[in-house]
């Protein structure tokens, strides 16, 4: 049997390379993948922290001060970002921004600050402090010090952008990922629809190594850890995902997989779900049930807990990872890769 034909298109933006892959015959989806792919310097110009002119910069800058009006996608983005942190507890926070600064991620260099640094950066995070107002389109941080940082939604966000762009189109059988950590699937990539996307899910520690794959149908999928961010202080090994109600550096798994209907989700909800580690992880899947397809976007309905996920765990016995799953007999297709659980895990992280 000859391979399906596929066609990828990629970009650089947001720090990653994100990708639209096409399957058969791509016909216009090609030139509508290069136009989708092309605005991401608009949504990077909007959302940025790193760039001092977007609009995200600006609404740091006049926290407590005075709204900013801003793009549509802005609102948008920010307005799930609230509503999944609600959902979460405040597991998920954009507005954890004087945290990440204070631990150093923003610029891309770890540090441990001291605690009473980390209890200042903690007195200006709340998700309630930020006032949305969708009829003036304006967004404002209620104090000074605020600080917004999408890195944890805006890639899932982007993609999302993406796939509304190709099915707006006519285009119904594509992959778009960014740097491959975050992929939403449609249709399927070779010529039998319930075969769906083979998307592989790599080791969190060795760069290479796979664990296996998923078959994603009609979904998206996004995986969090720490295995790339992170810096040593006195033998523990610190990550970049910090928990927003704590202020300090979270997660009891290496990484962690979740299957969501929406990139913007599952980008925010992996998150999630490290923070609160794989116990209440389970327990919130367990709980998660499925009906019948719904005839609405996913991000125009009130966000909801994965439908399933995969976590993996240092073993507690001997070398290796552990691979726990959730949601199987839902809708997760999961093909573990042999011997990969054996590779060793450091003695820090046990």
């Amino acid at each position: 049997m000859s391979e399906p034909l596929v066609t990828e298109i990629t970009r650089r933006a947001m720090a990653t390379e994100f990708g639209v892959v096409i399957a058969g015959r791509p016909g216009n989806a090609v030139e509508v993948a290069i136009e989708a792919l092309d605005d991401l310097g608009r949504l990077e110009s909007l959302m940025s922290v790193h760039q001092p002119a977007s609009q995200v910069s600006e609404i740091n800058r006049l926290a407590g001060v005075r709204p900013v009006r801003v793009a549509p996608e802005l609102i948008e983005v920010l307005t799930r970002a609230v509503a999944i942190a609600e959902l979460t507890g405040g597991a998920f926070d954009v507005t954890a921004g004087p945290l990440v600064r204070c631990w150093g991620f923003t610029q891309r260099r770890g540090q441990k600050p001291s605690d009473d640094a980390i209890r200042e950066a903690l007195a200006s995070v709340g998700s309630h402090r930020l006032r949305i107002d969708t009829a003036k389109q304006t967004v404002m941080l209620a104090d000074a010090g605020m600080e917004i940082n999408l890195g944890g939604i805006g890639k899932g966000f982007a993609l999302d952008q993406i796939v509304s762009r190709l099915e707006a189109h006519g285009c119904h059988r594509f992959l778009v990922h960014g740097g491959r950590s975050t992929v939403v699937a449609r249709g399927s990539g070779c010529d039998e629809p319930e075969q769906g996307w083979r998307v592989a899910l790599e080791h969190p520690l060795r760069t290479g190594i796979r664990l296996g794959e998923v078959r994603l149908r009609d979904q998206a999928l996004s995986t969090s850890g720490s295995g790339k961010q992170f810096f040593h202080w006195r033998g523990r090994r610190l990550g970049h995902v910090l928990d927003p109600r704590t202020g300090y550096p979270t997660g009891d798994m290496l990484s962690l997989t979740v299957l969501t209907e929406s990139g913007t989700d599952a980008d925010a909800l992996s998150t999630a779900c490290f923070v609160e580690g794989w116990r209440t992880t389970a327990m919130r899947i367990g709980n998660t049930t499925t009906g019948p397809p719904p005839t609405t976007p996913p991000t125009s309905r009130r966000p909801h807990w994965p439908t399933a996920a995969i976590a993996v765990l240092p073993r507690e016995q001997g070398e290796g990872v552990e691979i726990r799953r959730w949601g199987a007999d839902l809708n997760l297709d999961w093909t573990p890769a042999p011997t990969t659980t054996d590779q060793p895990v450091p003695k820090s992280l046990k």
